[in-house]
């Protein structure tokens, strides 16, 4: 069959590019390749999709973004794990293979410095200052001290009091004080029903409401189903288009959650909320309900939650608005402002005296809302600007798995719903901070790199340019030595012969070293040049071993080979059949049946 055209229906996204492009790109296909993008599954999006198909060479900058990433997720991956893992064993231990990944690390640092920050916290006393005014009038108003710049030097950077003197001087000055309202100010608010979910803050509901780890793969399933829309998207915003179909979807949640009755009271199908806008959707729309109904029972218990979150959140799209008054006063006793509401009278002030508490732990919730505010997180300030723009490390689709991994490799640990590092995690951490690797550490590098990715796929930067960069910080990286510890709390030594790792010119004369490794049988070699030959250990030097010598089995109905061997014990020359497992003796370079036993493996071989 001749093919005179390809048409790339990828996802519309990085990944989805990288993934279909690399296909062809392995098949050799260069014929004329249109791009079919559809993030909306509606049939009449899906017809303007396909009637508005691009030339594939278009979407370029998303491949080579996507490249970018799997060069530089390869490059740290690949060359900062085998890094630890090789120093630590050249160190006498018995180490695990440690990972090392480019979001992976600096997600794992969160919560080390969280910990540090929890075990290192010192305490202390601050006084909050607050006044009740009796009006003339009756009734009674409480207010909390408003500092000045004068006051500084008895603030912390909270402007919290910390000069318990200081507190008790002005309770001194203004008890039975005259106080005044200075203003009086009435603020109506109004709060516009919360986006439709995107994969982030769907993870992060279900976590905090439901203690849910895992809200992508049910997620999924509800999508595969037909339930709901597709689940790996960034957007909290609907279509345009969609809004067509509000009746038919709300018509399936009142039958499917039949809970919802009386929240769904006042909705009103006519009102479109702000979350219907094409403008802020530039891949997959957020996560919504579709209008097929669950049968009963279809569900389980977790995939009904998840469910019934993302259908409350597409339901108050067609609920008013939450409104509410805010009243604020401020009134005046010798000479300081206090902040509450109403008149005039006499004033009577406390100090409360209050101790900071240490940062809490994270949490699934918290650990994934710092993964996508990972500005927050980084102290420079124009690093800090520039981050704030991008949605964090890793993408929806990958946030959770990642901290899945850090579980699976044993790096944190879960104690109630609260989150810590383990020993090991705390160790890989303090191994990249001590050395050339602590910039894998913070979260700073890898977001700068999310950025230059986008970069890259605007046309702004050089896929070249950015893995030259990566190879460089690599290289530099590996240069170093690591500052291992002595003794390693839970890592058990390997034993001294094991200890001894040596190299030496590999015998196959690559011009790099064979390495000495220990085995059941004693010492052997190996080098990168050949991974699956083994070389023979002669008295500390690699050589390569001598052919294989192979002759039909003498025992009467085998029909397997006996392969010639060697006797460490005593060089004796003797034969072994790799199929019905009997040794024999060597007769002229023949296997010649034993004249006393013809047994199965002679536990006195030392082969």
């Amino acid at each position: 069959m001749s093919v005179t055209q390809v048409v790339h229906s990828g996802d519309s996204d990085r990944e989805g590019q990288l993934l279909v492009d690399e296909i062809l790109d392995y098949c050799g296909w260069k014929g004329k390749t249109l791009r079919l993008r559809i993030n909306d599954m509606n049939p009449d999006a899906i017809r303007k999709a396909l009637a508005s198909m691009e030339d594939n060479s278009e979407y370029q900058g998303e491949y080579k973004a996507g490249q970018a990433r799997l060069y530089a997720d390869w490059l740290v991956g690949l060359s900062m794990t085998r890094y630890v893992t090789v120093s630590l064993h050249d160190a006498g231990y018995k180490a695990p293979v440690l990972s090392v990944g480019r979001v992976q690390t600096p997600t794992l640092g969160l919560v080390v410095f969280r910990d540090r920050d929890i075990a290192d916290f010192s305490s202390f006393q601050y006084y909050e200052l607050t006044a009740l005014l009796s009006l003339e009038a009756g009734g009674k108003l409480q207010g909390r001290w408003l500092p000045r710049d004068a006051d500084l030097d008895n603030l912390d950077e909270h402007k919290r009091i910390v000069n318990k003197e200081f507190a008790q001087s002005l309770v001194v000055k203004l008890n039975d004080a005259d106080g005044t309202v200075t203003s009086v100010t009435n603020k109506l608010h109004k709060v516009s029903p919360s986006l439709p979910f995107s994969l982030p803050k769907l993870q992060m509901a279900a976590s905090k409401k439901y203690d849910i780890t895992n809200t992508l793969v049910h997620a999924q399933k509800l999508y595969e189903s037909g339930y709901v829309t597709y689940p790996r998207t960034g957007c909290e915003y609907i279509p345009e288009g969609h809004f067509a179909e509000a009746q038919k979807v709300m018509n399936a949640i009142r039958v499917a959650c039949p809970n919802f009755d009386d929240m769904l009271e006042g909705a009103d199908l006519s009102r479109k909320s702000v979350a219907w806008d094409d403008t802020k959707i530039n891949e997959h729309h957020a996560i919504i309900p579709t209008s097929k109904v669950p049968p009963e029972n279809a569900l389980s218990s977790t995939e009904r939650k998840i469910y019934e979150l993302i259908c409350a959140r597409y339901a108050l799209q067609f609920l008013a608005d939450y409104e509410y008054e805010e009243t604020t006063v401020e009134f005046q006793a010798g000479g300081e402002v206090f902040r509450a509401e109403g008149e005039a009278g006499t004033v009577w002030v406390s100090v409360a005296e209050k101790t900071t508490k240490p940062p809490k732990p994270y949490t699934y919730h918290s650990l994934l809302a710092a993964m996508n505010n990972i500005h927050l997180h980084v102290k420079d300030s124009e690093i800090r600007a520039k981050l704030k723009e991008i949605q964090g490390i890793g993408t929806e689709a990958t946030q959770e798995g990642v901290i899945s991994t850090l579980f699976n490799r044993g790096y944190l640990q879960k104690k109630k719903k609260q989150i810590f590092p383990t020993e090991l995690g705390k160790l890989l951490i303090s191994l990249l901070l001590d050395g050339k690797g602590s910039a894998l550490v913070y979260p700073d590098m890898t977001a700068l790199w999310e950025k230059r990715m986008s970069e890259i796929e605007g046309g702004g930067a050089s896929l070249d340019e950015f893995v030259s960069e990566i190879a460089t910080m690599a290289r530099e990286i590996l240069s170093g030595e690591l500052n291992i510890p002595s003794d390693i709390p839970g890592m058990e030594r390997r034993a001294a012969l094991e200890k001894e790792i040596a190299e030496a010119p590999c015998p196959m004369n690559c011009g790099g070293n064979a390495r000495c490794l220990v085995g059941k049988y004693g010492a052997f070699w190996k080098c990168n040049c050949s991974p699956d030959v083994i070389f023979k250990d002669t008295d500390g030097v690699p050589t390569v071993r001598e052919a294989r010598v192979e002759a039909k089995c003498p025992m009467k109905g085998c029909k397997g080979k006996a392969v010639r061997l060697i006797s460490k014990k005593d060089s004796r020359t003797f034969w072994k059949c790799e199929k019905c497992g009997n040794f024999f003796n060597d007769a002229n370079g023949q296997p010649e049946i034993r004249e006393k036993t013809c047994g199965r493996v002679n536990k006195e071989e030392n082969v």
